[in-house]
């Protein structure tokens, strides 16, 4: 289990590296830049959530490609993300604006034939002199060729909409999918970061904060279900743990699956106590429902949660608020599973 160190001076920067190198070494694999990343940050110690999960892997077999696995899962560039996100509002603004242009060009298109129109009528009428009035007419008719090809031009324009509203239809389920956990149906790691960030951000605009609370949570002894029932069961058990955990929280609420047997719920404008009482809320809701077999429908025990929860302090990071759940949550364990803790921030 690594312990969390500081790489702000150099000098320990340059140990961990070389700790790093020496474990990949040891596990004879290629020191290719994301193997290197996740031993880093193992060492390092600031992941905890990763340190897990490599120790949970390294008692099995660490692979290279598990290891690759594990980065995947722990590591996103929120940016590219937050950019993809606003790609489908972006292709839907282009679509109305098409759809604008079609009706003020048909729109304009209109208006000038019945102006026209009406100007040869009134000068064929009168005393207008012919050769006017034949020009009008000739200006009429030239209207009615506009008008034929703006309905040309109108046609192409409503099928170039239609691309637009298929693509961005396309793009909408492709944006779904890629914030999704596909086993549980859950938001993923990658939009958890997106969403923390974003949360964080919010919170600490001064003219209108928006205060959070962090909640993350463990299923207890999962790796018992795999080993005595197989991993068809474990999966079952993530999914029983998803859907108790979607019906238990606030439709303003983020679920999340933070990694292996590991949640987290982010919980918009919710104190500590609410998020408490939230937490206790899901714990209890998990504990009461039974594992049954799929098959045979019999039932195969009882699951319970572990739960850590923090409530955001003014100035702190993201990093620093997952961490300090995390010490929450470890504490849960401690105390004997099944159980939440949480507590207020300690004046410095």
């Amino acid at each position: 289990m690594s312990q969390t160190t500081n790489t702000d001076d150099p000098a320990t920067a340059f140990a961990i590296a070389l700790k790093a190198l020496e474990r990949i070494r040891g596990l004879g694999q290629i020191p290719d830049p994301p193997t290197f990343e996740v031993w880093f940050t193992y060492f390092q110690g600031h992941n905890q959530a990763l340190v897990r999960d490599v120790d949970a892997a390294e008692a099995e077999c660490l692979s290279r490609a598990r290891v690759h696995s594990i980065r995947e899962r722990h590591f996103s560039s929120e940016p590219h993300f937050g950019q993809f996100l606003s790609v489908g509002e972006a292709l839907g603004s282009e679509t109305r604006k098409v759809q604008n242009a079609i009706q003020v060009a048909s729109g304009s298109a209109a208006d000038y034939g019945i102006d026209l129109q009406s100007a040869a009528e009134a000068l064929g009428g009168g005393r207008a002199d012919l050769s006017v009035s034949e020009l009008v007419k000739s200006l009429v008719r030239s209207t009615d060729a506009i008008q034929q090809t703006n309905a040309l031009l109108q046609a192409q324009l409503k099928q170039s909409e239609d691309q637009f509203r298929l693509l961005q239809e396309n793009m909408e389920t492709l944006r779904l999918e890629s914030m999704t956990d596909p086993l549980t149906r859950l938001a993923n790691r990658k939009y958890f970061d997106f969403s923390l960030s974003q949360a964080t951000t919010r919170a600490e605009d001064e003219d209108a904060p928006q205060p959070f609370s962090l909640a993350m949570i463990d299923i207890d002894r999962f790796k018992r279900f795999n080993d005595q029932f197989g991993h068809t069961t474990g999966d079952d058990v993530l999914r029983l743990v998803a859907f108790t955990l979607k019906n238990n929280v606030r439709a303003s609420d983020l679920v999340a699956r933070y990694g292996g047997d590991e949640f987290a719920v982010l919980l918009p404008n919710a104190s500590l106590e609410e998020a408490m009482a939230i937490g206790d809320q899901i714990r209890k809701g998990v504990a009461e429902r039974p594992l049954l077999r799929r098959a045979t429908k019999e039932t195969l025990g009882y699951v319970t949660l572990s739960i850590g929860v923090a409530a955001w302090a003014p100035g702190e990071s993201a990093v620093a608020l997952i961490e300090r759940a995390d010490r929450h949550l470890y504490e849960a364990k401690a105390n004997g599973r099944n159980c939440l803790v949480g507590a207020p921030v300690r004046p410095s």
